[in-house]
């Protein structure tokens, strides 16, 4: 604690005044002391140590007149008597006036005067009272010489030893106004040192109750009332007592203690309530957690967890509340981690699927366009990323038919390019084998067919040539033209071949001429 706790040793309080209420016995012990001085002016023995009308004296008075006392014994009876000894006359037995009632009231009156005489301060000085002025002096000196706690109980014993002496001033004493002056003085003194002496006692308790924290609520609620309640018994001493000094000290360090004691009980709520808090946001991470599909759903139960740990974390050391929070935290942390790895996964998956859905929006409209091989890139790419996607990750099973639809779109996306690469070479090889001077032909290419068609120029120059061989009797000119003939065919052959595609070749006026279908 920041300020140390006055530790003050319980035990009994002076008078043995057990009493739990401070004001209840201080004012019953007022009441029977007024009950008693009234009494005293109606009866004059009510002082006396013995009572001459307790009939144990009167017993005891008997003791002087021995035939009186034989009187009350048991005789036996007269024929019995007269049977052991028939032969001696039994006479009556002879009235007592030695003892009447007259006797025993002169005896008493006799007694009570020499009592009345002999009690304190009757006769000559009174001694009493200068003993009891010698215990009040010896009181307050305690007071002021003793420094430790139990200086108010000393003087307390000390001066209600010199109000026992006064006491036993009778009140047709002449010293009895001054007996009771002095005593008037000395019951407010030692009712004043009685609030000290309970003050002390109490906080004794509540020194020992706080020894060993942390307590619960209720525990510090306890201790911080008993450091009210002496506080409460220090403020009745008045400024003119001489122990004002005293009970003007432990009433600063009271109430420094009760300020310490009220901030650990406030400490201890605000623990108990923070506790109460992380408890709660961890329920409703474990429902969010039952419940969770997707990454937004497992960023809020990894958000819950979060709270509920830092609740828990915040829970301040030395309270009842901190030690169960760190049980607590130890239970909660792995579940923390736990939906970390999730919400992790989860956004790996979410990543992954958004990714390979994009990655197919672009195939499809590559192959809308028919730029397959576009078309394969992005299919490909999808069917990657749609693999990525974690097994744990509710993305998972959303993906599942996306990529068998993928897959075959790939496949698909595939074999068109592949179709259209062959195309493409084609047309390719095809330009360069209608280019020529004049022009050889020309050409139209899809998937399914090769069409070409001669050039009117190129028929008439190789006819031209090989007339002109034949006339001219030049088999050479002929061979020429049968040749470029023969290699335009194996090429256009050969590039059916490569494509897969069937051939087909026109004159110029459209008569077909050949037909090649390529080998599979």
């Amino acid at each position: 604690m920041k300020t140390a706790l006055i530790q003050e040793k319980p035990g009994k309080l002076n008078n043995q005044n057990t009493s739990t209420h401070p004001e209840e016995s201080l004012d019953s012990s007022v009441e029977i002391q007024d009950k008693r001085e009234d009494l005293e002016t109606v009866n004059p023995f009510s002082d006396w140590d013995d009572n001459p009308f307790d009939p144990d004296d009167l017993e005891d008075l008997g003791e002087v007149y021995p035939q009186e006392k034989s009187a009350k014994t048991k005789q036996k009876p007269l024929e019995e008597h007269l049977d052991e000894q028939p032969e001696v006359e039994v006479e009556k037995p002879k009235k007592n006036y030695l003892f009447t009632p007259q006797v025993a009231l002169s005896l008493l009156a006799i007694f009570g005067s020499v009592y009345v005489i002999t009690r304190p301060c009757v006769i000559g000085e009174c001694q009493v009272i200068d003993i009891a002025k010698e215990q009040a002096q010896k009181s307050q000196e305690t007071i002021q010489n003793v420094t430790t706690s139990q200086a108010p109980g000393i003087a307390k014993e000390e001066l209600d030893s010199a109000i026992k002496q006064l006491k036993r001033i009778p009140f047709w004493s002449p010293y009895h106004r001054q007996s009771r002056a002095l005593l008037s003085v000395y019951n407010q003194e030692s009712k004043e040192l009685e609030f000290v002496v309970k003050a002390l006692w109490i906080a004794g308790l509540a020194s020992e109750e706080a020894q060993n924290p942390p307590y619960e609520v209720e525990e510090w609620d306890k201790i911080k009332t008993r450091w009210e309640e002496a506080i409460a018994q220090l403020q009745q001493v008045p400024p003119e007592n001489i122990i004002y000094p005293f009970a003007q000290a432990r009433l600063e360090q009271y109430r420094a203690n009760l300020t310490e004691v009220r901030g650990r009980l406030a400490l201890e709520r605000q623990a108990g309530r923070t506790l109460a808090d992380a408890k709660k946001a961890a329920q409703v991470a474990q429902a969010r957690q039952g419940v969770a599909r997707g990454v937004e759903s497992w960023q809020l139960v990894y958000d819950t967890w979060q709270n509920a740990t830092n609740t828990l974390a915040s829970v301040a050391p030395g309270t009842t509340a901190y030690q169960e929070a760190q049980l607590l935290l130890a239970r909660y942390q792995p579940q923390l981690e736990d939906a970390r790895d999730r919400k992790t996964i989860e956004q790996v998956g979410l990543d992954a699927y958004n990714r390979a859905v994009s990655n197919a929006d672009q195939a499809k409209i590559f192959a809308e366009r028919g730029a397959w091989s576009d078309a394969v890139k992005y299919w490909s790419q999808a069917v990657t990323f749609g693999k990525r996607v974690p097994m744990s990750s509710s993305y998972h099973v959303e993906m599942q038919p996306l990529m068998t639809s993928y897959t075959e779109s790939w496949k698909q996306a595939e074999a068109e390019n592949k179709v259209a690469t062959r195309v493409n070479t084609a047309r390719q090889d095809l330009k360069t084998a209608c280019t020529g001077s004049p022009t050889i032909c020309s050409y139209s290419v899809s998937r399914d067919l090769i069409t070409i068609r001669l050039a009117p120029n190129y028929v008439e120059k190789i006819e031209e040539t090989a007339l002109t061989g034949d006339r001219s009797g030049n088999p050479e000119k002929r061979n020429e033209a049968e040749k470029h003939v023969q290699t335009l065919k194996i090429a256009l052959e050969s590039i059916s071949d490569n494509a897969q595609i069937p051939l087909e070749v026109y004159k110029p006026n459209g008569e077909k001429i050949g037909v090649h279908i390529p080998n599979s």
